[in-house]
């Protein structure tokens, strides 16, 4: 505890002891004071005037860069503002932007048509420009690395990191009970596409390796077609199989001596009529027979009657008429005639 304060060191105060003891006089003869303050007052006086000071230190910092930063652009404007060049500028500005040989800075337009295609052929077209492969310039994202049938290999070369496979595809589209084969087959096609999330968001759509979705030229289809892909989120995009008759299976063939089945996810499988759903099979022939029949009535002699043979040939097969012996029906005719 400290002396002089009857026991409450916090409460006394050194001052007031300086003044009993005649060390410390006031200023001026001025009149003693009633009450000292306290050690704690101040050294929260002490404290405050500090706080003020190095707060005023802050705001003189601020002021000096401030007024740097104001020096630095002022130099910069007068460095930029030169007549001299400003002319070039403007006379640039009047040659890309007003007709040839005009004297004047301003243009007139008879009506909004002619701002739209003043605006189009003077600014829009001549700088943003389609990327051109083969300038020298590889633009990405609309140019990048060749791979497979993609890419600009002039301008950006190519993308070795590539995996080879193989997309087997298959279909049957003969036995539905009601739609004819081909009915089934002209409405469906596939394709192979990347899921690229920066092209969607640009909006255009995923990039596909077919231009044009691959369609169906047989009722009856099992073909192979080799591919040379990059990393990615592929996947096979199937339209118009109503009856779930396409189904496929894609292989890795990298090491084309031992190929490796992908695994898809979902799985790439043709669709099965649940029990119960099909009508009878002499519903079903009939069915189909008015189908084709329709169908060969709006196409040519030779077509209308292949399509009318492949009806009853897909008639014989169906298992709900196998207990009928066609072969004694064509007999019959046959003699008949």
């Amino acid at each position: 505890m400290m002396p002089g304060g009857n026991g409450g060191g916090r409460r006394g105060s050194l001052i007031a002891e300086q003044y009993a003891r005649g060390e410390r006089i006031p200023k001026d003869a001025a009149a003693p004071l009633d009450r000292h303050p306290t050690n704690e007052e101040v050294a929260k006086a002490v404290q405050q005037k500090v706080a003020t000071a190095v707060e005023m230190s802050r705001k003189y910092r601020h002021v000096a860069w401030y007024a740097l930063f104001v020096a630095a652009y002022m130099i910069v404007l007068y460095f930029q503002a030169n007549a001299y060049h400003s002319g070039e500028v403007v006379e640039a500005l009047k040659a890309a932007f007003l007709p040839e040989g005009s004297a004047s800075s301003t243009i007139v337009f008879k009506n909004e048509d002619d701002v739209l295609n003043y605006i189009g052929t003077k600014i829009l077209l001549p700088i943003w420009k389609d990327p051109v492969c083969g300038d020298g310039n590889c633009e990405w994202p609309w140019e990048f690395p060749a791979w497979g049938k993609f890419g600009c290999r002039a301008d950006c070369g190519t993308n070795y990191n590539v995996t080879k496979i193989a997309v087997n595809v298959k279909a049957d589209f003969t036995g539905h009970p009601t739609i004819s084969p081909m009915t089934l087959m002209a409405s469906a096609a596939w394709n192979l596409c990347l899921e690229d999330a920066a092209r969607r968001a640009r909006g255009e759509a995923d990039l596909c390796w077919y231009a044009t979705d691959q369609q169906f030229t047989s009722v009856q289809v099992n073909s192979l077609s080799s591919m040379s892909v990059v990393d990615g989120n592929w996947y096979v995009i199937v339209k118009g199989d109503y009856a779930g008759m396409v189904h496929g299976v894609v292989y890795d063939i990298n090491d084309e001596a031992n190929p490796q089945q992908v695994s898809l996810m979902p799985a790439w499988e043709k669709c099965t009529l649940q029990p119960g759903t099909a009508q009878s099979g002499a519903a079903s022939a009939v069915r189909r027979l008015l189908q084709t029949y329709v169908q060969a009535s709006q196409t040519d002699g030779e077509h209308a009657q292949r399509l009318i043979t492949e009806a009853v040939e897909s008639i014989k097969a169906m298992p709900e008429l196998a207990h009928i012996d066609f072969a004694a029906y064509e007999r019959t005719s046959g003699s008949g005639a």
